[in-house]
């Protein structure tokens, strides 16, 4: 009797060693199998959304590239398209977190390290400056009607200020708010400059507090019938309304080749300020921030490469976006002022954004006293 308990136990014991071996077995194989696998990497894009549409066609024909060939690596891209203040707003927040950031304009990239230092108390820059990637950029323009400038040929912001101050003339302008938009932001900074007679580089807080000067402004912000929050959205809007909504807007010159040929109320026309114009030049930024790894930093810099390559530059110059590399040539047809209302060749002068990183600072306030409040 006690021979078979002893049996019976042994029994139990080498079943569940048996067991135990098999699920241990099993838990090992299981393991392997995933990490043979590899699990997804997943990175997020933050950009500007007047490059929207290139952007869309860069991240489908990379993320082909990518599965054919790196069959075994799954990869996810998010997209999603920012106003530049907005987006560190949402960085600073925490409410978005960005593999690659993008703003319009290099101008925002000291921003963001300001202050992203102020609200972590870190000695580490979130953007590396001299690491940031530059493909494409786009000057500041003013859009109008070209039935409109036919009949006051308009040459820059100190014609735009007289029509303005002419009772005769219902000018409807508008440009982005430039606390939230970079081409708001560098439309007001060119606006002053006119005003002061002063290169854009040379601003001082003297001429953001001089009285001439805001006066100016004041009687310049006098005829915006819209701030938008988006640089894309006034283009549509000047598409779709025509010029009894709105006869002036500035703009990024690669949409006025979206909306030239295709808007209702005629054909839309960039005019090149003869003060000088600014550009926007997207950079491209892979963010040194807690919530990226080093497998989605391998990812970011593979996209990168990618749209640095001529055939994808190429594809954004089809958008009306300029090559950084002066090798890659411009298409004709694009840049093309009788068709689309954009020129082939930039004749004005280029700007530079204020050096003093006060009155970068302050141009937001000075727009605030100055904008249209009806």
């Amino acid at each position: 009797m006690s021979r078979i308990r002893k049996v019976k136990k042994r029994s139990k014991s080498t079943i569940i060693i048996i067991f135990a071996l098999g699920f241990l077995i099993g838990s090992i194989s299981t393991n392997f199998i995933l990490s043979s696998r590899g699990e997804k990497t997943h990175i997020t894009i933050i950009y500007s959304s007047e490059k929207a549409s290139w952007m869309t066609i860069a991240y489908t024909n990379f993320m082909s590239e990518w599965k054919s060939t790196h069959p075994d690596e799954e990869i996810s891209i998010d997209m999603h398209p920012y106003g530049s203040a907005n987006s560190i707003i949402g960085i600073l927040n925490r409410e978005i977190f960005p593999t690659i950031w993008s703003p319009a304009s290099s101008i925002w990239m000291p921003l963001l390290n300001t202050k992203w230092a102020d609200l972590t108390k870190s000695s580490v820059e979130i953007v590396n400056i001299s690491a940031a990637v530059k493909i494409i950029y786009s000057p500041i323009v003013i859009a109008t009607w070209e039935a409109f400038n036919q009949t006051y040929n308009i040459k820059g912001f100190s014609d735009v200020h007289n029509l303005i101050l002419n009772p005769n003339v219902n000018i409807k302008m508008a440009h982005t708010d430039p606390r939230l938009s970079n081409s708001g932001f560098m439309s007001v900074i060119m606006a002053l400059s006119a005003a002061s007679g002063t290169p854009s580089e040379n601003l001082t807080m003297a001429d953001l507090t001089n009285s001439s000067n805001q006066q100016w402004l004041k009687q310049f912000e006098s005829s915006a019938i819209t701030y938008g929050t988006s640089t894309g959205f006034l283009a549509r809007y000047m598409k779709n309304e025509g010029p009894s909504s709105l006869n002036i807007v500035m703009l990024y010159e690669n949409l006025i080749r979206d909306i030239s040929s295709t808007s209702t109320g005629g054909k839309v026309i960039a005019i090149y300020p003869e003060e000088g114009t600014l550009y926007s030049d997207h950079p491209f930024c892979i963010l040194n921030a807690d919530w990226i790894d080093d497998d989605q930093k391998e990812v970011a810099k593979a996209f990168l490469n990618y749209l640095q390559k001529t055939k994808t530059v190429e594809s954004a110059l089809e958008y009306g976006f300029r090559p950084i590399n002066s090798s890659i040539s411009l298409d004709p047809e694009v840049f093309n002022y009788e068709s689309n209302g954009i020129a082939f060749n930039l004749t004005v002068p280029e700007l530079n954004t204020p050096i003093d990183g006060e009155v970068l600072l302050k141009i937001p306030d000075l727009w605030l006293l100055c904008r249209a409040t009806a």
